[in-house]
């Protein structure tokens, strides 16, 4: 059966190539715009979207006892994780979730150590996933990534301590750009890279003409979409009865 991810690009590579050559210009001139300070996030090495996570031993008997008592989406990332072939991007858009979502799953159950990695390039990933999931700042993430170093990021933190002491409160960001480590356009391209983690991927996108490689593996997907309908509308319905509640509407 495909993976949902692979019917999704699937159903992009099946667009009339003269569509294809203009979606690759158009898509790369505007990832090359926004993200023109950090290349290394627009190649394949560096998105934490291809990464792999591989359930330990210790997360597979998490998965069996559930002795830690984690949120439901973690046992569903754990479960998704067990082939060692879904990708990041595979399990995010599979459960309808954000890429802020699986990067907050993926970190804690790598601090765990119920989920590994294998591939010497993942610590870019890892950074990445760090720094969208808010677990490290923008000056730590820069250190990481290599486009600071220790001693500039000493010094930065110096220079924010300061200036607290003296009653003005300047975020790590903009003491960067003041001391010229990063550019304004770098900042804005870190800043829309967290924004936009925290997208959801329309259920319609990619998916208008899906083609399929069996009856079997159609009527899989199909209950798959069903189920994750359902599950919004529940979710949606849950959220409507907290916030009567919290208004005294009941």
């Amino acid at each position: 059966m495909q993976t949902t991810s692979n019917l999704f690009i699937k159903n992009m590579q099946n667009l009339p190539i003269w569509v294809k050559q203009v979606l690759t210009a158009e898509l790369s001139q505007d990832l090359n715009k926004k993200l023109s300070d950090f290349k290394e996030l627009v190649h394949a090495d560096g998105l934490f979207q291809y990464l792999i996570p591989k359930v330990s031993i210790k997360g597979r008997q998490e998965l069996e006892t559930r002795q830690t008592n984690l949120s439901e989406g973690y046992y569903t990332f754990l479960n998704d994780s067990l082939e060692n072939t879904n990708t990041i991007f595979e399990i995010t858009i599979k459960n309808n979730w954000t890429l802020a979502d699986s990067a907050k799953i993926f970190i804690r159950l790598y601090e765990l150590e119920y989920v590994v990695t294998t591939n010497q390039e993942n610590s870019i990933n890892i950074s990445v996933a760090s720094f969208i999931a808010s677990k490290i700042k923008t000056g730590e993430f820069l250190k990481k990534i290599g486009k600071i170093d220790a001693k500039q990021l000493e010094q930065a933190l110096r220079y924010q301590k300061q200036l607290n002491d003296e009653g003005r409160h300047i975020k790590m960001a903009s003491i960067l750009i003041k001391m010229g480590f990063i550019t304004d356009k770098g900042l804005d391209s870190l800043l829309l890279l967290k924004e936009e983690a925290k997208r959801r991927l329309p259920l319609s996108v990619g998916f208008t003409s899906m083609q399929f490689e069996s009856e079997e593996d159609k009527n899989n997907q199909v209950l798959r979409l069903q189920k994750e309908i359902a599950r919004l509308e529940n979710e949606n319905l849950i959220m409507k009865k907290r916030l009567k509640k919290l208004l005294n509407m009941e």
